[in-house]
């Protein structure tokens, strides 16, 4: 043992040095522990201050509308919830806790309450949430009944709609087949005639034969000879004025004006020509007499005057008788033939026209049966197309029937479509096609063999020339400028006007009569035939009856519409006027407006005109096509929609609406009248119209109770009219009635007809409905003959929707098109209406708390005062712990 002796001391050192840092872990452990504590006792403080001061919310809010908010401001309560902080920290008021506070010594440096900024109720995804928790535990009871039985009774309306949609389109489709058939008829009329009074293919190419003729013979031989006559200046150079005078009227004694074209009339008037031009080249014929006059007094001045015997003066008297005479048979004959030029010229002109005048008719009869045929066959093109066009909107209507059969709802629609199907595969609809192709051929046979008749009529030409199709004056002029150059070299007797005729009449062109086409008769047309009946005059001017019977009920359905858009008898509110801030406001809720269309059924009634019946048609589709696109998301409701119904729910528990003080017809008692809440609806400011409000958003509640009505018109127009169109009394009544006012001879009216009608039941039916519904009762939602009201039927009893019930389902649909801010904004605007020394726009639902507190450490303290003013000393003997929390409903 004495090896260990010289290391005497070394153990109790090493174990001085290894209790140091154990005795200061220990102390500091210590106090960790109690700073831990002091977090976990400051933060149980903090949720109790905090609780307390979410204890403090508006009872009314909560009691009269499940809203839990505070409204007080977080500086009025900050006094209190810091003497809550502090006693909940120190044990303040606990039983034998006097000594409490010295376990952790905690000391508040500071506190301060705050409402959280983003909190306030009136911000929508704060209201939601409440809303919805309220409902969580009020709603099913209230949402039993119409979701599990009654929104199931809307959700075909799509395929509802398209089968009706397609039915009309197909009515549409057989319609424009009769005004196709109607224009059709009309050129084909036309054509007839054409074909029935067009002359023979002989009598047309004879008269061709006798032009060329005639223009070879008699017109170019008249203008030839007339030219030359125009520009013969041949005299002769004998000046024996009565030799020539003498020969002049030898020659137009010749001149026979009733055959002017011969040539011993044109020799003979060549040779007037020759003499008459040697007369006024020497004087005229007047200088006969002046001569012999003259001589005469030269005579007598050489003999003397009186100096000639009685023989001499008979022979001078005698001489000058006889000049005399030749002088006036010169005249008598140059006035006799002075027309022959003109002669020639009328003679050419007659025949030109004459001929020009039958081609002519010819040519404008084959234009015309030529352009009928065109536009036959254009038009007979279109009633092809037309038929097509009917026959794959009936296969549409087929199919979307065949939808509908498979949902169990297609009703007598399914024997309707059967009817037509017969009608195209069988009957009047599948011959008419076929005997249509027939008749096309016909008419392009027409329209062929006239093109080649016009054709030919045109190329028969003089001098380029169309006979038939050039005037008559215009070919003159062409023909007497030929003729002028014609003759310019030639002779001037008739065998050199007969050479250059030979070379003149070159210049005509004859054509034969030839067609790879047959003129075709169509009087006895099947189609042609079958045109005629189905557009008979008397169609569509049937049975008056029937014809005021069903204007009647279109004008009730226009009447009933404008009254669904009237703002008149609804309570008037102003919610612009409230008198207080909307919260709506600062969420950005924009109003909507129903649409125009849903009650826009004014318009001209008149079910024989096709323009007014269209227009009424498509007024009554606008309708139920914005009805079943308000619609559109009934299905996802329940699917889709469970916030949305809890939201839905709240506002028509919560608020009251147009019928809310109607049942049944009745009035309901006062007590009854409350909110889910069990609060009087009566006494608010904006009563039985909030949810409507809440709805649309219009600041007129008149106006927003109109757009609820305007769409419930439009939606119960849609489901009347699917009922009108599949049930087989109405069916059976409508046929009967269209047959009436189209007439039986035109099938393809019938539909567009029995649509108008059906309509026209629907519209009178929806007119009923509307009232009953502002009555408080409940109308069915799908019909059937007992509760089809203009039938005698009940149309409260079955399945019924009212008021209150087509409310929830516009809301819910609303919502699910995207309008949820614009519901709960205008939510919590009834709300701050209802209360206004309530203020939703700086009321919240959350608290939050800031504190710095202080805990004293035991290790820390007394390191502090050993090392008091060294460098060892700390600034201050305490630990500070800084505490954050919210906490909201």
């Amino acid at each position: 043992m004495r090896i260990f002796y010289r290391n005497n001391g070394t153990i109790s050192v090493f174990l001085s040095l290894v209790l140091l840092p154990v005795i200061l872990l220990g102390c500091l452990t210590v106090d960790a522990s109690r700073v831990y504590l002091s977090k976990v006792v400051i933060s149980d403080a903090g949720e109790m201050a905090m609780n307390a001061g979410l204890a403090r919310y508006n009872e009314i809010l909560r009691d009269e509308y499940g809203l839990l908010v505070l409204d007080e401001s977080t500086v009025a309560m900050s006094g209190e919830l810091v003497d809550y902080f502090n006693m909940s920290l120190n044990g303040t008021g606990l039983p034998d806790a006097q000594d409490y506070d010295k376990i952790l010594d905690l000391l508040t440096k500071k506190f301060e309450a705050i409402n959280v900024a983003g909190s306030e109720i009136y911000r929508t995804d704060v209201e939601k949430q409440q809303i919805i928790e309220y409902m969580k535990y009020r709603a099913p009871v209230c949402l039993t009944d119409l979701v599990l039985e009654k929104i199931g009774e809307l959700k075909n309306t799509k395929t509802m709609v398209e089968a009706m949609e397609a039915e009309m389109d197909f009515s549409e489709s057989m319609e424009d087949c009769q005004k196709a058939f109607e224009k059709a008829l009309e050129s084909l009329d036309v054509l007839n005639q054409a074909v029935e009074s067009f002359p023979f293919e002989e009598e047309i190419r004879q008269e061709m034969r006798n032009a060329e003729n005639d223009y070879k013979e008699t017109v170019s031989r008249c203008l030839l000879m007339r030219e030359l006559i125009q520009r013969y200046d041949e005299k002769s150079q004998s000046e024996d004025l009565k030799a020539l005078a003498e020969g002049f009227i030898d020659a137009a004694k010749k001149v026979n004006l009733s055959t002017p074209e011969s040539k011993t009339t044109f020799n003979a008037y060549i040779d007037c020509l020759y003499y008459a031009n040697s007369v006024t080249d020497l004087g005229g014929v007047e200088e006969l007499l002046e001569e012999y006059d003259e001589s005469k007094e030269t005579e007598e001045d050489e003999t003397g005057n009186g100096s000639e015997t009685d023989d001499a003066a008979e022979e001078t008297d005698a001489t000058r008788e006889e000049l005399e005479k030749i002088v006036d048979d010169y005249h008598e004959w140059q006035g006799k033939i002075e027309g022959y030029a003109n002669t020639l010229l009328s003679r050419a002109n007659e025949k030109v026209s004459s001929h020009h005048n039958t081609l002519n008719s010819y040519r404008e009869t084959a234009k015309t049966a030529q352009n009928a045929a065109k536009t036959a066959y254009d038009r007979l093109e279109d009633v092809k197309e037309k038929l097509k066009k009917a026959q794959e909107d009936f296969n549409i209507w087929d199919g979307k029937n065949s939808e509908l059969k498979a949902a169990g709802a297609s009703g007598n629609m399914d024997a309707q479509v059967e009817e037509y199907r017969n009608f195209f595969s069988s009957g009047s609809g599948n011959s008419d096609l076929r005997d249509l192709e027939a008749l096309m051929a016909s008419v392009s046979s027409n329209e062929g063999f006239f093109g080649d008749i016009l054709k030919v009529l045109d190329e028969e030409k003089f001098f380029g020339k169309s006979i038939a199709s050039d005037g008559t004056d215009s070919q003159m002029n062409k023909y007497m400028s030929e003729a002028d150059s014609a003759v310019r070299t030639s002779g001037s007797d008739y065998d050199a006007i007969e050479n250059v005729r030979g070379n003149f009449i070159r210049n005509y062109e004859h054509v034969e009569i030839s067609s790879s086409h047959s003129k075709v008769s169509i009087n006895g047309d099947p189609f042609y035939q079958k045109l005629r009946e189905y557009c008979d005059e008397q169609n569509g001017h049937g049975s008056q009856s029937d014809q005021d019977a069903a204007n009647s009920d279109l004008n009730q359905s226009a009447s009933s519409s404008a009254s669904a858009a009237s703002t008149e008898g609804y309570p008037a509110f102003d919610w612009g006027s409230a008198g207080v801030t909307l919260p709506s406001s600062k969420t950005g809720s924009d109003a909507r407006a129903a649409d125009g269309a849903l009650t826009g059924l004014n318009g001209s009634s008149n079910i024989s005109d096709s323009s007014a019946r269209r227009d009424s048609i498509s007024k009554f589709r606008e309708s139920i096509g914005a009805a079943n696109s308000f619609l559109d998301g009934v299905d996802r409701i329940v699917a889709d929609g469970l916030e949305n119904l809890y939201l839905a729910e709240y506002a028509m528990q919560m608020f009251s609406y147009y019928t809310v003080d109607k049942e049944n017809g009745q009035t309901r008692a006062d007590q009854d009248i409350i909110s889910i809440s069990g609060y009087s609806l009566k006494e608010h400011r904006a009563y039985r119209a909030e949810c409507e409000y809440i709805l649309w958003g219009d600041q007129s509640s008149q106006t927003n109770i109109r757009n609820t009505f305007m769409l419930l018109f439009g939606i119960r127009l849609l489901f009347n009219s699917f009922y009108a169109f599949t049930d087989t009394g109405i069916n059976a009544t409508a046929t009967a009635a269209a047959t009436a006012i189209a007439n039986v001879a035109a099938p393809y009216l019938i539909p567009i007809i029995k649509v108008a009608i059906k309509l026209g039941y629907a519209g009178v039916e929806t007119a009923n409905d509307i009232d009953k519904l502002k009555q408080g009762y409940g109308v069915t939602i799908l019909k059937n003959s007992s509760t089809w009201a203009t039938g005698g039927g009940d149309n409260t009893k079955g399945v019924t929707f009212d008021y209150s019930e087509y409310l929830r389902v516009l809301l819910n649909v609303s919502l699910l098109a995207g309008h949820e801010a614009d519901i709960l904004g205008r939510t919590a605007d009834c709300i701050q209406v209802n209360e206004p020394d309530i203020d939703l726009l700086t009321s919240y639902t959350m608290l939050a708390v800031e504190a710095e507190v202080t805990t004293r450490t035991t290790f820390m303290r007394k390191v502090s005062e050993f090392g008091e003013g060294g460098a060892l000393g700390f600034p201050e003997d305490t630990y500070p712990i800084t505490y954050q929390s919210i906490l909201g409903y």
